[in-house]
């Protein structure tokens, strides 16, 4: 037998040998590559360190950031742990000799009686079929696997997690902007679909507000994707803005269908600005819910119950006040029937009445009429929303002048009457516009003179006296009106001193306008102002 001639056993172990031996060698590249880019001499994980930006959401709005990190090595690669998943091989082989060979075929158990059975086994030798001299025909076809090694996926799953974690403020931004296009789409298509005059002009305008809106929006979302951090808060002022020339919407026309609709688009769109912008103020469109109203009349009450000068029973009285409201906002929740809503604006109204009687000049001062002021237009809103019904009874009275002001008013009185009296010392002939001056401080004594009474009590002007304080008001503007057409002429005969008459003639202006401001309303009934000389130059 030649040296070629190898049992076919031995030639079939050689080649899986082979591919045994290759898994071997394998996971010593693996282990020695760990050790020598993985760790330091003493064991420790070699680091790896970078900086990268973060996006972060401040009450300033988006900012940009920049992070420092340090990962282990390991968690940037993925080292070669390389198994063979299936091996195929195909040899020729050029069969030599074959024969049997005679021996036990089951060797006997150990302690036991059975004796090992004779048998026959077959004995094959070959040799690998040569192509030439130097070739054999050995094919092996292996499939190889990239293991996965535990605690380094873990480290990169850290790694991966602490470098997208820049975009964590983005990912609100998307889950809220998804909501915001859902509302957006139903509230719209709603307006569309049930507008009260079709296609009418009305309607498209309305729908052309909305879709502004949410293009501002929608808008805004864009440019935090594209890095545009500029154009958010310009967005946000135009929603704001936008807002505002919505306010025409009337609570008691509007279905609550719809109004739920505008309410869930307008709290999906808060919750977009809110991560854009944490902080900004959003504004709203439409009219305040019952539990804004509320919260309005309440805030209300407690700064009139605090603003000085206090008033004794106020306290009592304005609890009696909310008290009647938290009852008429109860009975709309449980919808209750109207008469049980109109029942309690009746206790607030004998409320109000009692309260409206309370006044007097020594508890009044500016800090407590804007109180009162606040107060009022609270309560007329929440009633409204209530009823609607009429205006509820006003708590404030028609003239709320302080004693200091009161006081104010006599000296402003006799300031118009020296002012008038040092002019006409000042100059001797051109007595007209002096005149009219005097007798228009007069007609201001009179207006005076018939409400002073009343104010001093603290009580409102009764309606004839009003009257007569109007007509005061119409005939001393009548004169400084007769006044003003000659001060130009005696201006030009040269009577008249720019510098002198002037400063006179504002200080008298000063003092009317302050002193009439108390009688009368002089928004509604404007006062003539004493004309000043032009300079020549």
């Amino acid at each position: 037998m030649s040296d070629d001639d190898v049992p076919v056993g031995a030639l079939l172990g050689a080649a899986y040998q082979a591919v045994v031996h290759g898994q071997n060698l394998a996971a010593r590249e693996a282990v020695e590559l760990v050790r020598d880019l993985g760790f330091e001499k003493d064991g420790t994980a070699k680091p790896f360190r970078f900086a990268y930006q973060r996006t972060e959401a401040t009450q300033d709005g988006p900012q940009v950031r920049t992070v420092h990190a340090t990962v282990p090595l390991l968690s940037l690669i993925t080292p070669p742990a390389i198994s063979i998943d299936k091996a195929a091989i195909s040899m020729s082989l050029h069969l030599i000799s074959q024969g049997t060979e005679t021996g036990p075929a089951h060797a006997s158990l150990a302690g036991s009686e059975v004796p090992a059975v004779e048998g026959t086994t077959p004995r094959l030798k070959g040799r690998i079929v040569h192509r030439s001299d130097s070739n054999a025909v050995l094919t092996i076809e292996s499939t190889l696997k990239q293991r996965d090694l535990l605690e380094s996926s873990r480290l990169s799953q850290l790694l991966d997690a602490a470098v997208s974690d820049h975009d964590s403020v983005w990912y609100e931004v998307l889950d809220q902007a998804e909501a915001f296009r859902a509302a957006a789409a139903t509230f719209i298509d709603t307006v569309a679909r049930t507008g009260p005059t079709g296609d009418g002009e009305g309607v498209r305008e309305w729908l052309q507000q909305l879709w502004q809106l949410k293009e501002s929006v929608t808008d805004a979302v864009s440019a935090y994707r594209d890095g545009l951090m500029e154009k958010i808060p310009q967005l946000h002022q135009s929603w704001n803005t936008q807002c505002e020339n919505l306010k025409w919407i009337d609570r008691h026309t509007e279905p609550e269908t719809m109004a739920q609709l505008r309410r869930s688009f307008i709290a999906a769109a808060r919750n977009v600005w809110n991560a854009l912008l944490p902080g900004a103020p959003v504004a709203e469109f439409g009219p305040p819910t019952l539990d804004q109203l509320r919260v309005r009349f309440e805030a209300a009450v407690s700064a009139l119950a605090d603003a000085p000068p206090g008033l004794e029973g106020l306290p009592e009285r304005l609890r009696d006040l909310e008290a009647a409201v938290a009852q008429g906002c109860i009975a709309r929740k449980y919808e209750q029937p109207q008469d049980v809503v109109t029942r309690t604006a009746n206790r607030y109204d004998e409320t109000a009445t009692a309260i409206r009687e309370m006044w007097n000049p020594s508890v009044q001062s500016a800090e407590s009429r804007e109180a009162q002021d606040e107060l009022a237009a609270a309560a007329e809103k929440m009633w409204d929303a209530l009823g609607p019904r009429k205006v509820p009874v006003d708590f404030r009275t028609d003239s709320r002048m302080s004693t200091s002001e009161i006081e104010e008013c006599t000296r402003l009185l006799g300031e118009l009457a020296e002012l008038g009296k040092q002019l006409m010392e000042l100059y001797d002939n051109p007595r007209n516009p002096l005149n009219e001056m005097c007798t228009a401080s007069k007609w201001a004594g009179k207006a005076w003179n018939a409400s002073k009474e009343d104010l001093q009590l603290g009580k409102q002007i009764p309606d004839n006296t009003r009257k007569k304080v109007i007509e005061s008001f119409g005939h001393s503007n009548s004169l400084i009106k007769q006044a003003n057409w000659t001060v130009d002429a005696y201006s030009k005969l040269q009577r008249l001193q720019p510098a002198t008459w002037n400063s006179a003639a504002r200080a008298w202006n000063k003092a009317a306008r302050q002193f009439w401001r108390h009688l009368i309303d002089t928004n509604g009934h404007p006062l003539t102002d004493l004309a000043c000389i032009e300079s020549s130059s």
